[in-house]
């Protein structure tokens, strides 16, 4: 019997020969574009398996008009938040054949995004986004499936996968109040109406709820970078005792490290000399002693979702729900303690 041919020389002409109908039905089966009897389907499959056929995919996307590559921007690969949604999107693309290119916006200048939209346009078949703060790409100008995770644009009609970012920092700020606490500062965040400014907004809600006037020197605002959480930290540490926020906020989990970092190095502790909640469950937050109060996100879900929704886009459907709101939950530790003295 003649030797089988090398798997990368066998062609769909040979799977069309072994399996006994035309090339053009074996295209069809492989890329799935009409009915084929299941008769036919199942021997051009075992043809396909006995010479072990592999596809060009490049020719695929010249058939189907789809390369099965996905796109996902997030502002940085440090953030255990965006690692993730990454993780849960592409266990998701995976395990449906996609491949997934990841792109981080950290630094970009205007001429970057201009250099991604180049790059990837033609590419990609859709588009996953966890929105940085400020992210200024004009992804319409993509003209492709997009589905936002974590992020809220109300002026541009997306999918977005978010939780009620309002409600979380409310809940963190009113599990302070309820301590005992009425300085409370908030580190990080950008008012208006991303998901950043909805975090600025739940705070400020909070405090009015509870009658607790903000003074501006207890906000320090910036994006949620670490650098963010240890410069406001600095700042509410070097103001008068008698000013000095009692608590803090931290607007995520990057901002919480910053704050952990600055306190640690001034050999003082959360829950200690100030409690400290934050947005986000991070490493840090569940085994730092004492262990930092946090709002925990179905972060890998978030992913997930986003990758089922965009898939959903792909193949024409329209989900009902714009904006799907998932929960979150408010997981209380030793970070946050209870002031019974007058403030």
């Amino acid at each position: 019997m003649e030797r089988e041919k090398n798997r990368k020389d066998v062609t769909i002409k040979d799977v069309a020969k072994r399996a006994g109908v035309a090339i053009s039905t074996v295209s069809r089966v492989l890329n799935g574009l009409d009915k084929v009897s299941e008769k036919t389907k199942k021997r051009v499959q075992e043809a396909v398996a006995e010479l072990g056929y592999v596809q060009n995919a490049l020719a695929v996307s010249m058939v189907t008009g789809q390369t099965k590559t996905i796109l996902m921007v997030v502002p940085d690969f440090t953030n255990d938040f965006n690692g993730s949604v990454i993780q849960g999107a592409e266990e998701y693309l995976k395990a449906r054949g996609y491949t997934m290119l990841i792109s981080s916006t950290k630094d970009f200048k205007e001429e970057d995004f201009e250099n991604l939209y180049r790059r990837f346009s033609g590419l990609a078949d859709g588009i996953l986004v966890v929105q940085g703060s400020p992210d200024p790409m004009d992804y319409a100008r993509w003209e492709k499936p997009l589905v936002l995770i974590d992020a809220y644009r109300p002026q541009e009609d997306y999918y977005t996968i978010e939780i009620d970012n309002e409600r979380g920092t409310f809940l963190l700020t009113e599990e302070l109040i309820k301590n005992g606490h009425k300085r409370i500062g908030l580190i990080g965040g950008i008012p208006g109406e991303s998901a950043s400014g909805k975090r600025v907004a739940g705070y400020l809600l909070a405090m009015k709820q509870y009658g607790i006037p903000v003074a501006g020197h207890l906000m320090a605002p910036g994006s949620h970078f670490e650098e963010t959480g240890s410069r406001g930290m600095e700042a509410f540490l070097s103001l008068p005792e008698y000013i000095r926020p009692t608590g803090v906020v931290a607007i995520n989990n990057l901002t919480c490290i910053g704050c952990m970092k600055v306190l640690s190095e001034r050999g003082m502790r959360a829950g200690r000399e100030i409690s400290l909640a934050a947005f986000d469950d991070h490493l840090l937050a569940r085994y730092s002693v004492p262990r930092v109060t946090v709002l925990e996100r179905p972060t890998i879900e978030m992913g997930r979702e986003g990758a089922r929704v965009l898939l959903a886009l792909l193949s024409g459907e329209k989900p009902k729900e714009k904006r799907m709101i998932m929960e979150s939950r408010l997981i209380r530790r030793e970070s946050v303690v209870k002031r019974t003295e007058r403030v």
